[in-house]
C-alpha cells in the first residue's frame, strides 16, 4: 500500500517551515520532521533527503534492504523492556522508493509481534530477527511480502530484559556464508537450539557469534567488549565491531578475546586480553566517560566515547576516499565519525579521520548505516534524548523516528530484482564495485545451491574469476562464492595457500577449517608455513586456524609459531597464539615445559610459565626452575613473572630442588626488577633470609618507592610472623603509608588500632578511608574504631554507609548496638523508602539546585562516593562509572542510591568472606581460579588464598549499601545533587 497520505502531509509540512531552518533547535523537543534533513551537515557535494519519518516511521533500530532495493525496517517499542516497554507490538515495516528521488512512497507492515526486537536480515526464504530471548525466522517463501506462517526459533536463550541495554543484535551475513551477530556484557545468555540442555548450551555475554543457515550450528567468533552495537565488513571480508561505550573498533579475528569493560574473561587461563585497533579516541583524553554531551573539547575530538552502528563503505557513489573507511554513529555527538583502516603487521591500525557529518538536532541518536544499489546510505535516527534513550518514565519516547538517504550528487535509481537474474548474471555481479551487489548476489547463488540446484556452471565461472581477476578483493568475492555454494573443495583451497596474495593464503587457512579440524594435507601445510610464511596476515590466520586443531596435531602448528622473534611487538599476535597453547598445558605439561626456552614472544613465555604451574606448583616448579640459571635477563623476566603470578595465590609452595642455586645467581642479576623478583618467589619458597632481605628492602628509604610497595605486599601475602609492628612503623612513612594502613587488615594485633587511631588526625581523606575500612574487618579494631567514633577522633561523616554495613557484617551483637547508638541505623523499610523519595525530591528542586555549589558536591561525593566509583578521572573501580549515567535526573539517582539492590549486575553482586584468621571482607570477586580469587573491596584489591577462606556467602545485594544520603545535610544533598548533575569537572573549593 502506498503512503500518498503521508507524503502530502510531510509535503505540507516541508512548505510550512521553509524559512525556520536558520534556528537553534529546541532541546526539549526534535527538529521538525520536515526540517531534519536540513539539520544534517556534510561534506560539500553530498545531499541528505528525509527517506522516512514518523509517522510513517519510529523507533527504527535496525534494517536490511532485499534483492528489489526495498528497506525493511525493524521497529522496536518494546525497549527498553525491562522497565515496562510493551511487549508484542514491535514490528517489521517495508518501505520503497520507486522514483528514486531519496523519500520513500510506499510503505507497508509486514509483520508484528515481537518483543525486544534488535535486528533483521533477510534471505533463505524469510526474515531473520533478534527478538531476545529468540533468534527467529519469519518464512515468506514466495516474497509476497507476507508471512507464510509464525516465526520459527533457530535459537533461544538470548538474557533478555536481565540484559537491559546489552541485548542480542546486529545480524549480518558475513563473506564465510554464516550468518553473524553480536551480544553485550551485563548478562550471560545460555544459547542453543530449542531442547537443548543447559549443560550443552553456550555461554555468551560479550561477544560476536554466528549461525549456519541451513546446518543451523552455533558459534562464538570472538569475546570480549562492552555492548558491540555495530557489525561489517572490509574489501577483503574482515569483520570489524563497533562499541557501545569504552573503545569503539575492534578487528575480529576468529578466537580472539577482546577487553571487557568489566568481568573476567571467560577462560581464566586467558591472562592477557587483546585490545582496539583505534590509535585515538573520540574525546579529548581523561576517563571514557568524561565525555557525555559531546561538547567544548569533546567534540573536537570526535563527540564521545558511545558508538551505535558500523558500515565499511564499499558503495559506488561516494567519493573513493571514503571507500574501505569506517563510518559510526557517535551517540553523545550527534554526528558520525570515521576511522581510516591502514595495514600494519598482522592487521590493522585504524586513524582518526575527519567526522564525516554532524547534525543540529538535540534528538539526534543515530543508530545504523548502509549502504544500497545506488550506493547512497541509509542512516537511521531513533531520535529521542538521555543516556540509553531513557526519558520518560518507561524508558522511552515512542513516536519519533527518522530514516535519511545520503548521496553524493546525483545517484541512478536501482529497477530491478536480483531473485530473477540467471547464475551467470549473479556470478557476474562477484565483480561490481558496488558490494551490495556482490553480497546480494552471493547470498542468492548460496541459497539456490542449498536448495539443490546444479552448481557445474556456476563453480566453473566462479573458478574462471578467480584465476583471472585483477586484484585481492575479486578474487577473495570469487572465493567466498565458491565456498558458500559448496565449490570451494580442499584441493582448491590447498592450492591456494602457495598463492602470491597474502589474502588468499590466509582466507584459504580460515576456510580449511571452517568446518573443523584440517586433513592431514592440510596440517602439514600449516605446519610448514607457521615456520616460514613471510606474511603477519597469514601467520595470525594460522593462530587462529589453530584453536580448531585437536590438541595432539596442534603442538606442530604453534611450535614454529612461538619461535617467531618477529611477532613479540605485533598487536594481536602474541596473545592469538597464545589463546592456541594454552588448552595444550593440561594435555602434555612436560611438553609445554620444553617449549618454553624455543619461546621468542616474552608475553608467551610469561604465561606459559604461569599457566604450567598454576595447577600442579610442584611438578611446574621442577620443570621451570633450572630454565633460569641459563636464561639471560630477557628471558629470566618474563620466566619470573609468570612464577610470581602463578603462586601469588598460594600462602607458600614447596621448594624446588634447583632453586638454592638459582636464587643464588639471580641475586647476581644486574636487573633490579630481576633480584627483587627473586627475593618475592623465596619468600614463597621459605628460603632462609627472604623474609629478612625483604624486610630491609620495604623499610629502606632510599630505595625507590614502587620497590618498597612491591616488597610490602610481597610480605603481606607470605605472612611472615611479627610483620605487624613492621607495618605500623611504617605508618609514619608518608610513601609507605596508604599500602601499611590497607595491608595491616590483614594481621590480629592489639597494636594496631592504637597506631592508626593515633596517627588519623594527620591522615590524607584517601588514607582515612583506607584506615576506617581496616578497623571494620575485625571485631576488637571495629570496636576501638566506634570508641573513637564516639570520642570525636574519628569524624562521623568519615563512617559511611559502606563502611557501617561492613560493620555489621562482623555478626557481633556489641558492634551493632553500638554503632546504632553512635552513628545510627542503616537500612530502611520499603513504606521509609518511599517517605524518603518524596522527601529527597521536595528538598532538590530545580531552583534550589541552580543556586547550589557543585563544587562543595565534589568533596561530598569524595567523602561518599569516590571510594568506589569514578566521576571525571576521580575515584575508584569498584562500582560502574559515573560519568555517562543518566545522573541530570534526580529521580534516576535517588532510585539507583536508595534502592541500590533493587536491579544489580551480577558483577557488582556482594561476596562476604570470613578468613582463617579472623577478619570478615566484602565485595567483588574479580577474579577466580582453583588456588585462590581476586577480591575487590571498597579500598583494596585483595589475593585471597583459597585455603584462607573460612566461608564465602553470596548475596543479591549491590556493592553500594542504602542509607547513603541519611547522614547529609539539605545543603550537603543539593550540593552532592549539582555536581552530579554537572557535564564537565570542577574544581573543589
Amino acid at each position: 500500500m502506498t503512503s500518498r497520505r503521508s507524503r502530502m502531509l510531510t509535503a505540507l509540512l516541508l512548505a510550512a517551515g521553509a524559512h525556520a531552518h536558520a534556528a537553534e533547535p529546541d532541546p526539549k523537543a526534535p527538529v521538525p520532521v520536515a526540517q531534519s534533513a536540513a539539520s544534517i551537515k556534510l561534506p560539500q557535494g553530498f545531499n541528505a533527503s528525509l527517506f522516512a519519518g514518523e509517522p510513517d516511521v519510529v523507533q527504527p533500530i535496525s534494517f536490511d534492504i532485499d534483492a528489489k532495493g526495498r528497506l525493511w525496517v525493524a521497529e522496536c517499542f518494546s525497549y527498553p523492556a525491562f522497565r515496562g516497554g510493551p511487549k508484542g507490538k514491535d514490528r517489521i515495516v517495508i518501505f520503497e522508493d520507486t522514483d528514486g528521488d531519496g523519500r520513500h512512497d510506499s510503505r507497508k507492515v509486514f509483520w508484528e509481534g515481537a518483543t525486544n526486537l534488535s535486528s533483521v536480515a533477510l534471505g533463505f526464504g524469510g526474515v531473520w530477527i533478534t527478538a531476545a530471548p529468540e533468534l527467529l525466522f519469519i518464512p515468506d517463501a514466495n516474497g509476497d511480502d507476507a508471512p507464510d506462517g509464525p516465526p520459527i526459533v533457530k535459537l533461544d536463550g538470548w538474557a533478555g530484559e536481565k540484559a537491559q541495554h546489552n541485548f542480542v543484535n546486529g545480524l549480518s551475513w558475513a563473506p564465510d556464508g554464516w550468518l553473524w551477530g553480536m551480544n553485550g556484557i551485563l548478562s550471560i545468555s545460555k544459547v542453543g537450539v530449542p531442547g537443548t540442555s543447559d549443560d550443552k548450551r553456550i555461554p555468551v555475554s560479550a561477544a560476536v557469534w554466528r549461525f549456519h543457515p541451513t546446518k543451523g550450528i552455533f558459534e562464538v567468533v570472538s569475546r570480549g567488549t562492552t555492548n558491540p552495537w555495530g557489525l561489517d565488513f572490509d574489501d577483503l571480508g574482515e569483520a570489524f565491531i563497533t562499541n557501545c561505550v569504552t573503545p569503539h573498533l575492534y578487528r575480529v579475528v576468529p578466537g580472539a578475546r577482546f577487553q571487557r569493560m568489566f568481568g573476567d574473561d571467560e577462560n581464566t587461563n586467558s591472562y592477557g586480553l587483546m585490545s582496539t585497533c583505534a590509535d585515538h579516541i573520540h574525546w579529548a583524553g581523561g576517563n571514557w566517560t568524561d565525555s557525555r554531551g559531546g561538547e567544548g573539547k569533546h567534540g573536537e575530538a570526535g563527540g564521545g566515547h558511545a558508538h551505535v552502528g558500523a558500515m565499511l563503505y564499499l558503495g559506488d557513489n561516494w567519493p573513493d576516499v571514503y571507500r574501505n573507511g569506517v563510518f559510526t554513529c557517535n551517540l553523545h555527538g550527534k554526528r558520525v565519525n570515521n576511522d581510516i583502516l591502514e595495514r600494519k603487521g598482522s592487521g590493522y591500525v585504524a586513524r582518526h579521520g575527519k567526522d564525516f557529518l554532524t547534525v543540529n538536532d538535540p534528538w539526534f541518536r543515530g543508530i545504523e548505516l548502509t549502504y544500497g544499489p545506488d550506493g547512497g546510505v541509509y542512516m537511521a535516527d531513533w531520535s529521542d534524548t538521555g543516556e540509553c534513550h531513557e526519558t520518560d518514565a518507561d524508558g522511552s519516547h515512542r513516536e519519533n523516528g527518522r530514516i535519511f538517504k545520503i548521496s553524493y550528487g546525483q545517484t541512478k535509481p536501482f529497477k530491478g530484482n536480483l531473485n530473477t537474474l540467471p547464475d551467470a548474471a549473479l556470478v557476474a555481479l562477484q565483480g561490481h564495485r558496488n558490494d551490495w551487489f556482490v553480497r546480494q548476489s552471493r547470498r542468492i547463488l548460496q541459497e539456490r545451491a542449498a536448495a539443490g540446484h546444479s552448481m557445474t556452471a556456476v563453480h566453473d565461472a566462479l573458478r574462471t574469476l578467480l584465476n583471472g581477476a585483477p586484484a585481492a578483493p575479486q578474487k577473495l568475492r570469487a572465493l567466498w562464492a565458491l565456498n558458500a555454494t559448496g565449490g570451494a573443495d580442499e584441493a582448491l583451497l590447498l592450492g591456494l595457500l602457495s598463492h602470491e596474495s597474502e589474502y588468499l593464503r590466509g582466507w584459504a587457512i580460515r576456510l580449511l577449517v571452517d568446518a573443523g579440524a584440517p586433513s592431514p594435507a592440510a596440517l602439514a601445510r600449516f605446519v610448514a608455513m607457521a615456520g616460514n610464511e613471510p606474511s603477519a596476515w597469514v601467520r595470525l590466520a594460522i593462530a587462529s586456524a589453530a584453536q580448531r586443531i585437536p590438541s595432539a596435531d596442534r603442538w606442530a602448528v604453534v611450535e614454529p609459531l612461538v619461535g617467531r622473534a618477529e611477532d613479540a611487538a605485533d598487536a594481536d599476535l602474541p596473545l592469538m597464539i597464545w589463546y592456541a597453547v594454552e588448552p595444550l598445558v593440561t594435555a602434555d605439561r612436560g611438553r609445554a615445559a620444553a617449549l618454553l626456552p624455543r619461546i621468542k614472544i616474552p608475553i608467551v613465555r610469561q604465561y606459559l610459565t604461569r599457566r604450567i604451574v598454576s595447577d600442579q606448583p610442584e611438578a611446574g616448579l621442577a620443570a621451570v626452575v633450572p630454565l633460569l640459571l641459563p636464561a639471560d635477563a630477557t628471558v629470566r623476566g618474563p620466566l619470573l613473572e609468570g612464577l610470581h603470578e602463578a603462586l601469588r595465590p598460594r600462602k607458600s609452595a614447596p621448594l624446588p630442588a634447583a632453586w638454592p642455586a638459582v636464587a643464588e645467581a639471580l641475586a647476581a642479576d644486574p636487573s633490579p626488577a630481576v633480584r627483587d623478583l627473586a627475593l618475592v618467589l623465596s619468600l614463597k619458597f621459605n628460603a632462609p633470609g627472604a623474609d629478612r632481605s625483604l624486610r630491609a628492602l620495604m623499610a629502606d628509604p632510599k630505595a625507590d618507592a614502587p620497590r618498597r610497595i612491591a616488597a610490602l605486599t610481597a610480605l603481606v601475602e607470605g605472612r611472615p610472623a611479627g610483620l605487624a609492628p613492621d607495618l605500623q612503623v611504617q605508618l609514619a612513612d608518608p610513601a609507605l603509608r596508604p599500602s601499611a594502613l590497607r595491608a595491616l587488615a590483614a594481621f590480629d594485633d592489639p597494636g594496631t588500632a592504637k597506631a592508626i587511631l593515633g596517627r588519623y588526625p594527620e591522615l590524607t581523606p584517601a588514607e582515612r578511608l583506607d584506615a576506617v575500612s581496616t578497623l571494620s574487618t575485625r571485631p576488637d579494631y571495629a570496636l576501638a574504631l566506634i570508641d573513637a567514633l564516639e570520642a570525636g577522633t574519628v569524624p562521623r561523616a568519615d563512617v559511611t554507609a559502606t563502611t557501617a554495613r561492613q560493620l555489621l557484617t562482623l555478626g557481633d551483637k556489641r558492634i551493632a548496638d553500638r554503632l546504632a547508638e553512635v552513628w545510627g541505623t542503616l537500612r530502611a523499610t520499603s513504606g521509609e523508602k518511599a517517605s524518603l523519595i518524596a522527601r529527597y525530591q521536595g528538598i532538590l528542586t530545580p531552583v534550589r539546585l541552580e543556586t547550589s555549589s557543585p563544587a562543595r558536591g565534589r568533596v561530598a561525593f569524595d567523602r561518599l562516593c569516590a571510594s568506589c566509583h569514578t566521576l571525571y578521572d576521580t575515584g575508584a573501580d569498584v562500582g560502574p562509572d559515573l560519568t555517562g549515567s543518566d545522573r541530570g535526573r534526580a529521580d534516576y539517582i535517588l532510585e539507583n542510591v536508595l534502592d541500590p539492590s533493587a536491579s544489580v549486575a551480577a558483577d557488582y553482586r556482594v561476596t562476604t568472606l570470613s578468613t582463617v584468621d579472623g577478619r570478615v571482607l566484602s565485595g567483588l570477586v574479580r577474579n577466580r581460579t582453583p588456588e585462590g580469587l581476586v577480591l575487590r573491596t571498597a579500598n583494596d584489591r585483595l589475593v585471597i588464598p583459597v585455603q584462607d577462606i573460612e566461608a564465602e556467602k553470596h548475596t543479591n545485594e549491590s556493592m553500594m549499601p542504602e542509607g547513603l544520603l541519611d547522614k547529609l545535610t539539605d545543603r550537603e544533598l543539593l550540593d552532592l545533587f549539582a555536581y552530579l548533575g554537572t557535564r564537565q569537572q570542577v574544581a573543589r573549593p
